[in-house]
């Protein structure tokens, strides 16, 4: 699965609890019920405290965590674009000098 392919299931998931209201632990549903599977990404996610569960396999979407980790995430995507780009100046003087 690529990159691009994860980031949108991610941001999927989040849209669908804050669309449930799912945003704190009285409104928490269980993904099933906002029409999402709790697979490698969501536990992922709940792992980092983006979806805090809170029993009978309900979660719900801890807004500051997952602005938390769509910051780092950014970063993380940022910073390797940066790295990809020095490599290729890199090669590009190397195969040009």
């Amino acid at each position: 699965m690529s990159a691009a392919a994860i980031i949108l299931k991610q941001n999927r998931l989040m849209r669908r609890f804050r669309a449930a209201g799912a945003t704190d632990p009285a409104t928490a549903r269980r993904p099933a019920d906002v029409g999402c599977r709790s697979g490698w990404i969501f536990r992922r996610m709940a792992a980092r405290g983006v979806f805090v569960p809170v029993g009978d396999d309900k979660y719900y979407l801890d807004e500051d965590a997952a602005q938390t980790f769509v910051s780092q995430r950014r970063t993380r995507v940022l910073l390797v674009v940066a790295v990809a780009l020095v490599v290729l100046v890199f090669v590009w003087l190397a195969t040009n000098h």
